[in-house]
């Protein structure tokens, strides 16, 4: 096969992928959290109480595209962007890779069979949450820094500075990537152009940070210091269980390996990759010392697995796991797995505890109690969040006290219904009120 048709032949793949993450996305249920971004995206601002702006931004454009009151029509609008973000993530990593031969069939097939089977990287490709963007710009990072570290060029050094500010007005955790290649290379605090991009990417985020501000710095307080329940063995118990849900275990026990192999390595490059792996992972195991931490806050150091372990394939030596087949069916079998659970996910059968599925018969009956009358909930973020998804309609948080701040407590939308008859949904009841007054939400 010539190099150019192979080259189709791989563009053609990430076309299919593409076409197979927009399915997901228009078919999949809605998960609360996303309903929840949605709602971000109807005010935009430069900062929220839980995120940055970047998936609120992704949310908005992605309604702006995308019109209808059809659920499918929905799903798209708070998924287009994430789908199109993740096949340019997955172009990101291809060309980031050092590969003997990047028109060789065997090798796409080698890549792709390993993105395709890490788990949480190919969720976050019609999933919309904060961790879609991250995954992009962090791909732009690693694509950026490696040309960077071979040629130093001035577009290397702005790509740097866009793609780190990327990653912060994405989540915050991008910080740790930026922190884990300085610790892999300390001379770069003797780099005036790596300053730079530091220094660009500290001035795009000049707005966010000002918001912090003026809003006495919310998300920050609500991550370093509301979230930290305690220690429980149980936090640290979940944890290696959790991370094979987020990466497979072939694929976690493999990047470890190689991780460790290259910690100590004298290439850059190579050394950056291994601690990233290993960073995170350890990072976010002492983490569980005050709280629980979620599985998929690791799931960016998927990007330096697959270079490293695709790397490692296209250049198997006899010590190589991909030298032996049981590594290889290992893998094929994670990749069936996750193709099987795309398949259950877009055929909505899962039970509804999940959150995945079936969660629309329970707000049609809320919208018919409500009579299309404003509803006020109480408790969780997530019912007035989808409830807005499903049907358009104002609805509004009150917190309890022993309820967390969200997003609902800064922008007071409860204020806009008083005087107005509304739906008070609060404590399991349905109460109808003729003029919403200050007592009622108490």
């Amino acid at each position: 096969m010539t190099a150019t048709r192979t080259s189709h032949r791989f563009l053609l793949c990430l076309l299919l992928w593409g076409m197979l993450d927009l399915l997901c996305a228009a078919l999949c249920e809605i998960h609360a959290d996303e309903a929840y971004y949605r709602l971000y995206g109807q005010f935009l601002d430069w900062g929220y109480f839980d995120h940055p702006p970047m998936v609120a931004l992704m949310t908005a454009l992605g309604g702006t595209l995308i019109g209808g009151s059809s659920l499918t029509l929905k799903n798209l609008s708070v998924r287009l962007v994430t789908v199109l973000l993740h096949m340019a993530t997955v172009a990101l990593v291809w060309h980031t890779l050092d590969l003997p031969d990047r028109n060789d069939a065997r090798t796409q097939n080698r890549f792709l069979l390993l993105a395709g089977s890490a788990v949480m990287f190919c969720a976050y490709g019609f999933i919309t949450a904060p961790d879609a963007p991250l995954l992009f710009f962090a791909a732009l990072f690693y694509y950026a820094y490696r040309r960077f570290l071979d040629r130093r060029s001035w577009a290397d050094t702005v790509c740097l500075g866009l793609s780190m500010a990327g990653m912060l007005y994405s989540k915050y955790m991008g910080v740790l990537v930026i922190a884990l290649a300085l610790v892999a290379n300390p001379r770069l605090l003797r780099d005036a152009k790596a300053w730079l991009a530091v220094a660009l990417a500290a001035l795009l985020m000049t707005p966010h940070l000002y918001w912090q501000y003026s809003h006495h710095f919310p998300s920050f307080t609500y991550h370093l210091v509301d979230r930290a329940t305690g220690y429980n063995p149980l936090f640290t118990l979940e944890y290696i269980p959790n991370q094979w849900a987020v990466f497979n275990p072939v694929i976690w026990v493999l990047m470890l390996w190689l991780g460790w192999r290259t910690l100590r390595s004298r290439d850059i490059w190579a050394r950056t990759m291994g601690w990233t792996v290993w960073g995170f992972q350890l990072f976010f195991l002492v983490m569980t010392v005050r709280g629980h931490v979620e599985p998929h806050w690791t799931m960016v150091s998927s990007i330096p697995a697959i270079i490293l372990l695709t790397e490692e394939w296209c250049r198997p030596t006899a010590s190589s796991p991909f030298a032996h087949e049981p590594w290889r069916i290992a893998l094929c079998s994670c990749f069936a797995l996750v193709i099987a659970a795309r398949i259950v996910l877009m055929a909505n059968i899962l039970p509804a505890r999940t959150g995945l599925a079936g969660k629309q018969p329970y707000y049609a009956s809320l919208h018919e109690q409500a009579q299309s009358l404003p509803v006020v909930f109480d408790g969780s973020f997530q019912r007035p969040s989808l409830y807005r998804f499903y049907y358009d309609d104002q609805a509004v948080l009150v917190r309890n006290d022993h309820d967390r701040y969200t997003q609902f407590d800064l922008l007071h939308l409860e204020q806009d219904l008083m005087g107005q008859p509304v739906c008070l949904m609060r404590h399991g009841t349905v109460t109808f009120v003729s003029s919403l007054t200050p007592d009622d939400l108490r």
